[in-house]
């Protein structure tokens, strides 16, 4: 994963004191305002596929900031770049519910072939681009924390092969061990949205199932093929989030492909190759989402104070119908629409 300063400056740092355990249940129908509802995390999503957005997540944290658990759901393709709390690791595990491929960290993950277990440490961060319809259970562990649970288990090795193989690898599962860390992370979210995880029955039931879950993880990781994330995936990563954050600034809004392949010293096939690998899309698809999610957002944060041509012309869309029309196509409403409803309910 690629370290991109501006992005990582402004991660949230763990607090030291623990709190009791929280469970919610956040839906949105706006990509952003959906990339806030995971509790500590810094995230910046695009949405890439066309039509109305929708979102969910369903968190419970435990002892916060030692363990959080959590199943999102979205229901149009995304472009994301995650970066949990510090000091801790995250294991992402796709529900299954969808088979689409799945790029993680600028490599593809078959999703329809073989059931994985991805995991990424959060000072270094992550990014994946998302199918339609897609869920994800997800885990994230203080590591300091971790260590003293696997002292107190007599498992000190047991998550070592998954926590020292690098920033970003995926695990192959079997279907039996899959769906055995589906239900139990199930089990917790629904412990916690009982409400009787207040109640010591609660307390000592979630004790068990955060053993089961961690022996589960390290069986995993013990186990089975880890397929690290490769340089030349990284190369390509490298080069398209370069690419993104080039084109989300407005003083570029105008940059084209052929003088994008000459700030990146690329050839044109070179980046095509890059975009298709990484996030399954072509430069000129994607960096166009990207200026119109950015459209959105500046539509959104600074509704009172902006116009919808300025805004427009800010990531060089000059032809208001044109405009228009593209991002109604992919957000399911006009700008306009967005900067009305902005209006009415400011942030």
């Amino acid at each position: 994963m690629v370290a991109i300063d501006p992005f990582l400056s402004h991660a949230s740092e763990s607090s030291a004191v623990a709190a009791p355990p929280h469970y919610a249940l956040r839906a949105s129908r706006d990509v952003d305002e959906h990339a806030t509802h995971i509790s500590a995390w810094h995230q910046e999503y695009d949405q890439i596929s066309c039509g109305d957005f929708t979102g969910a997540v369903r968190e419970l944290c435990v002892d916060a900031p030692r363990l959080q658990v959590f199943h999102e759901h979205t229901g149009q393709q995304t472009s994301q770049r995650c970066l949990p709390w510090r000091g801790a690791i995250w294991f992402g595990v796709p529900d299954a519910c969808n088979a689409a491929p799945l790029h993680f960290s600028g490599s593809t993950q078959p999703l329809e072939r073989e059931r994985r277990v991805l995991c990424a440490r959060a000072d270094d961060g992550f990014v994946l681009r998302t199918p339609r319809d897609f869920g994800i259970y997800g885990v994230v562990i203080d590591e300091e924390w971790l260590g003293n649970q696997l002292d107190r288990m007599g498992a000190r090795a047991l998550l070592r092969p998954a926590t020292a193989s690098g920033s970003t690898h995926a695990t192959v599962l079997s279907a039996h061990r899959h769906a055995a860390l589906c239900q139990t992370i199930e089990s917790m979210l629904a412990l916690g949205a009982s409400g009787e995880i207040a109640l010591q029955w609660g307390r000592t039931a979630l004790q068990a199932l955060t053993d089961r879950l961690l022996c589960l993880l390290g069986d995993a990781a013990q186990s089975a093929e880890q397929k690290a994330v490769d340089l030349t995936a990284r190369r390509r990563l490298r080069a398209v989030m370069t690419a993104r954050s080039l084109a989300i600034d407005p003083v570029n809004h105008d940059l084209t492909v052929d003088a994008l392949c000459e700030r990146l010293h690329v050839t044109p096939r070179t980046l095509h190759n890059h975009f298709q690998g990484a996030v399954g899309e072509s430069p000129t698809e994607f960096l166009r989402a990207v200026r119109l999610n950015a459209c959105r957002r500046r539509l959104r944060a600074e509704a009172c104070d902006v116009n919808v041509q300025d805004v427009a012309a800010q990531w060089g869309f000059f032809h208001m119908g044109r405009f228009s029309h593209a991002y109604k196509t992919l957000f399911g409403e006009l700008p306009s629409q967005t900067l009305r409803e902005a209006r009415r309910n400011p942030h």
